[in-house]
This record gives structure tokens, sequence and C-alpha cells, in this order.
């Protein structure tokens, strides 16, 4: 990973030393930067990933017709290759950098649409006067752009623009409140900064003659196959495309996976097993967590019995050492934006667990649950395709508003659930994955930022043939995903270590998705075809149907909120809150709830919601004390605060 920053039509800003400063946290070893009259590129990056397995040692790739930053590990290289030469185009040489800017050559703007792989650019075409970004179809590298006049800059950090063009005063309210307010899934959209935004995943940014235009270039898939081949032959394809997409991601030397017990991981592991008794690429070590015996996160015998498969030595870390929420108010003031992951130290664990092996990249399984099994909506599905005989016997095991809710709530058109709405004179669930708003957000905020509709704004975006499609592609496609994704691998860089995650290759996304509902939950359990293709790879009890679930971490997070709750609840009450200042929060509501979880009668909702609130509130104070010490302008952070309504 490294920080990349690039701005053109804008004169020299003075603040750019503060910009590329911010870009330390991602790169900080080696720097280059590159400058004319009007445009400027720059490139942080790590000592450790200068190496081709990651960005490479080209920082900043210098042509007389082209200047590409990089942050990105690119794979199915060879495929790659074979396309530009098809094209009549070489790379003059191996790094990352050196194969987007033959891309770029060989196809301009659609560049993006060849490569694969995690990645976050910007080309500089030095003749034509443009510009042109991109992020991957999941979004796991950062990249942020902002307009200003006739200019565009772009960078890795949301502060680091903010800084550039002197908009860290300029506090975006609506997106605090979502965060306190617990309506996660419109975070990632913005940023905590007016006029600084996210480049969505699987988009470009094209800015030329003064313009700037942000387009998509990658979508899932709309719709399943209509005569999708037999489950044993895409058993078989997936099997493939999921070997390719390990051994493409292994490292030189010792690559590890971050192993649980359950179906996603395991297959990773298989996969990339299998892979290597066909090439000898290196080696594959589990790093796994322990729990005690009874905690329902304890899988270790299953994780046992898939490296005793390919007798594999797996490197334990006890759950007993593992901290989660240490530090925390220290954590989010240094964050560019309030911090994303409540598991950023359990990751952080696993990531030193890869180190003491001797590796910097780690694997892991995410991606199985969003494309191979899927939530009770099946149900909607059955409805809405007239099998009632299916809904009725998957209906009578379930609770009967939980039926209604993923069964028949999302049949019903918006209009009717807002002339319910009218008619019953209160808020009504308007879409099955809606949550609930945390009780402290003042009611008057949330109606003025109209912060319900933007949550459910972001859940209506989803395309797809059927209600369960749908939510598959929403879970692929929604921001905050993304946004956890890329916070959690700038944290693990501090680890020295870099993340890949495999079933999020493109060609596996797509695969999956283009395959029927019925694969991902049945009567014969969920992840039927992922199970169907480890066939032969791992034990048959692994793959077998599960009667209770496992590997759930609740009982540890639990704990560990317990457990640090009172001391971080002090802290959070020790001094007026930044919240209430900005009219985000009511704190006679909120110091209740803080005394009702400390009384033991909190739930998992209430837990968890304290967290993000907390999390916050110490970011904004953090903010404020870089104001004190004259990094920012304290006059901003006064402007924003003395504008806000009374709490």
């Amino acid at each position: 990973m490294s920080g990349i920053l690039a701005f053109s039509g804008l004169r020299q800003p003075p603040r750019m030393r503060e910009a590329l400063a911010r870009l330390a946290f991602l790169g900080g070893d080696e720097e280059r930067t590159w400058s004319d009259s009007e445009t400027t590129v720059a490139v942080s990056r790590k000592a450790w990933e200068l190496s081709d397995d990651f960005s490479g040692p080209v920082l900043l790739l210098e042509r007389p017709d082209l200047l590409v930053a990089a942050d990105a590990s690119l794979y199915h290289r060879d495929t790659l290759r074979r396309d530009l030469a098809a094209a009549g185009i070489a790379a003059d040489g191996s790094s990352a950098s050196h194969l987007i800017a033959a891309a770029y050559r060989a196809w301009g703007v659609d560049a993006v649409e060849h490569l694969s792989g995690d990645y976050a650019f910007i080309v500089w075409d030095v003749h034509r006067r443009r510009m042109l970004a991109a992020r991957d179809p999941v979004g796991t590298r950062p990249l942020y752009h902002a307009a200003t006049g006739d200019g565009i800059a772009c960078a890795s950090s949301s502060r680091a623009l903010a800084e550039l063009l002197s908009r860290d005063s300029h506090l975006n309210l609506e997106c605090l409140g979502a965060a306190v307010a617990g309506l996660a899934y419109s975070i990632g959209r913005d940023t905590a900064f007016e006029g600084v935004h996210p480049l969505p995943p699987g988009h470009r940014l094209l800015f030329e003659n003064g313009r700037a235009r942000v387009e998509c270039f990658w979508q899932p898939p709309v719709a399943p196959d209509s005569r999708p081949a037999p489950i044993e032959e895409a058993a078989d394809e997936l099997r493939m495309l999921l070997s390719r997409a390990v051994t493409d991601r292994l490292a030189a030397g010792t690559t590890t996976v971050w192993m649980s017990g359950g179906y996603d991981s395991t297959a990773v592991f298989a996969a990339g097993q299998d892979g290597l008794r066909k090439e000898d690429r290196g080696r594959l070590r589990p790093v796994s967590i322990s729990y005690p015996v009874g905690d329902p996160g304890r899988e270790d015998e299953f994780i046992g019995q898939a490296a005793s498969h390919w007798k594999a030595d797996v490197h334990w870390i006890s759950s007993d050492d593992i901290p989660l929420l240490e530090g925390l108010e220290h954590r989010a003031g240094a964050s560019d934006e309030p911090p994303a992951h409540l598991y950023e130290l359990w990751n952080r664990a696993l990531a030193r667990g890869t180190r003491a092996v001797g590796s910097r990249v780690a694997l892991e399984g995410g991606g199985g649950d969003q494309l191979f099994q899927v939530s009770d909506v099946v149900l909607a599905d059955f409805l809405r395709s007239g099998r009632v005989g299916d809904f009725v016997r998957m209906a009578r095991s379930r609770d009967w508003r939980h039926v209604a809710r993923v069964g028949i709530l999302p049949l019903l058109p918006e209009r009717v659930m807002r002339s319910a709405e009218r008619l019953r004179g209160r808020p009504l669930r308007r879409h099955y994955m809606e949550r609930s708003q945390t009780e402290w957000v003042r009611p008057e905020f949330a109606e003025r930022h109209r912060l319900r509709e933007r949550d459910l704004s972001s859940l209506r975006d989803a395309r797809g043939s059927s209600p369960a499609h749908r939510e598959s592609t929403l879970y692929v496609t929604l921001p905050v995903w993304s946004y956890g994704a890329s916070y959690m691998r700038g944290a693990l860089l501090q680890e020295g270590v870099e993340f890949r995650s495999p079933l999020l290759d493109r060609a596996v996304m797509e695969f999956a998705l283009r395959r029927p509902v019925s694969e991902r939950a049945s009567a014969l359990g969920t992840k039927t075809l992922l199970r169907r293709a480890m066939r032969g790879l791992l034990p048959q009890e692994l793959l077998e149907p599960r009667t209770r679930r496992t590997g759930m971490t609740v009982g540890f997070s639990r704990r560990r909120m317990n457990e640090a709750y009172p001391a971080l609840l002090s802290k959070l009450f020790s001094e007026p809150l930044r919240l209430a200042e900005l009219g985000i929060v009511e704190p006679a509501k909120l110091r209740a709830a803080a005394e009702r979880f400390c009384s033991g009668a909190g739930d998992e909702f209430l837990r968890v919601n304290l967290f993000h609130t907390m999390k916050t509130e110490f970011w904004l104070r953090g903010f404020e004390r870089r104001a004190d010490t004259g990094i920012i302008p304290a006059v901003g952070v006064n402007r924003v605060l003395s504008a806000a309504p009374a709490a």
C-alpha cells in the first residue's frame, strides 16, 4: 500500500507540506514528487513494499508523456501481458506502475477494464493534460477527490485533501451524524470533510479541459444465468477460478491464511494448497485464533482438521491475549476520519501472527458470506415466483414477524409503505435490512439531515432480478464495505502486512453472482456451491452442514466491551461533548443509555452504538486538539461549532 496524491489546475497550495505529511501513514519511508507549472504528483511508500510482490520499486513512473502514481497489487499478470501484446503494446518494466502505464497506452481510459487486482492509481497524461484516477471494484485501497474551480485533486487520504485545500475546518455533520446514529449502510458514501468525496469502488475519474467526471466501469451481474451449467460443472469451474485467485496472490516465500473453521477461509487455504501442487510458488501457513472451550467463537477442532488434511502447522493466537478497545481514544484522534472497525486490534493481532512466521502477505476469507449464502429473503423470492409450498415449509419454522419482514416487505412498493406511515402516524420499516436509529441522536438533527432517507437510498441502489439477488449485489457494492476494508488495510500496513481477499477476485465474484440463488441457501444448508467445489480438498466432515453456528465472535467482543466500557464512558463524559455542541446528540439521553449499559441492562444494539458514538466523539476531540497545536486553524473548528444549533 502507498500514499498517492495529485492535483492539477491549481496554484501551488499553501499547505502542500501538511498534505504530504498525511500520506506518511500509508508510506513514509520513500517519497517522490513531480511538479510542473500547474500539476503535482506525489507518492509515499513503505520500504518493504518496494518489492514487485507489492506496489514495486518504482515510486513514481515518469515518462515524457505519462506519469503513474500507483497503490496497487496486480494479479493475473500473464493474461494482462497477453492482452497487451495483442494490442501491440509491451510494458517496459514489471512493476504495477509499468503495467498500468502500458494498459493506458493500449486502451486509454478503458485500461481499468483490463486490470485485475487491488488498486488505486492516478495517471497524468502530459500531452493531453488529462488525469485518470481509478479504484478497483472492491475498493480496498482508498482514493478521494475534490474539485476546486477549474482544478482537481486526488489522494489516498481524505484529510490530506482537506488540508491541501484548507477545507479541514469544514466538517460534514451529516456524515458524522450518520455514524453516531448507527445508520451504517450509508457510511463511506462521503467523508467527514465537506467537498472531499470518495471515488466509489469500480469507478474512474477523468479530468480534462478543466472538467471532471466520475464514471462507473464495473457493476455486478444484474441476474443469474437463465440456463446455468449443472452444479458439478460449476463446482469444478469455481475450484479452478479460486485456485488461480489464490496462487496469483501468493508472495515469495511464506504466505499466511487467516483461517477460521468456517467454509470460506478453509476454501481459500485448500484451493491454494491445490494450486501449489501444480506450481511451486511458495508455502501457505495458517494463522488462527484459539478460543476457550465453550466460547461461541471456538472452531479450533475444525481448523485443526483442515490444516492436518494438508499436513500444515497452525500458528495459534490465544483470544485471551487480544484486546479490543485498547487505545481507542488515541487511535480515533489520530485517524483521518472516525475509525471504521470495531475489530481493528483483533485483525492487528492476526497481522502480528503473520509477521511472526516471516510473512508480509495474509489471505483471508472475506467475500464468502456475500457471494455464497443469502438470508431468509429467499422467502420473498418464493412468493414472487409462486413457490407457495416452499414458502410455507421454510416459514413454518420462523417467527411470523421475521417472515413478514424478510418474506413480504421486500415485495411491497415504496408508495404503499409511505401511505401506511401516513395512516399510522409513525415511521414504519421500509426495507427489511433497515436499522433502527440510535436513541440519543437529536430528532431535529436527524430530520434536517434526512439521515434515515440517506441510509435507505444506499439500500435502494441495489441492482438485481429478485430480492435475494439484490441482497447479494448489495453485499459487494455498499460503500460501508469498502470504507471498512480500506481503513483496515491502512491499519494493518502499520503492522507490516498486506491482506488479500481471493474470494473477491473479480472473476470469482462475477461467476458466483451468475449462479442460481438456490445454491446459496436451501434445505441442504448454505454455501452449497462453495462446499461442493472443495470436495476432495478438505475433509468431508468439515464440509457437512452444521446443526449450530460456529465461529461467532460476539462472545469475545461482549466480554471485551464489558471490560473496557466503564473506563471509556468515564472518559467520554469527562469533557463537554463536542457531539452535543454540534447539535447531533442529546447528552442526557446518551448518559442515561450509558448508565443503563453499565447496570447490565444493555443489549447488542446499545453496546455497538455506544462504540460508534465514542469513536466519533474521540475523533472530534483529537481534531480540536490538532487545532490547538496549530496543525489546523483553530478558528475553523470554532466556526463549525459556533454555527451549530445549541444542544
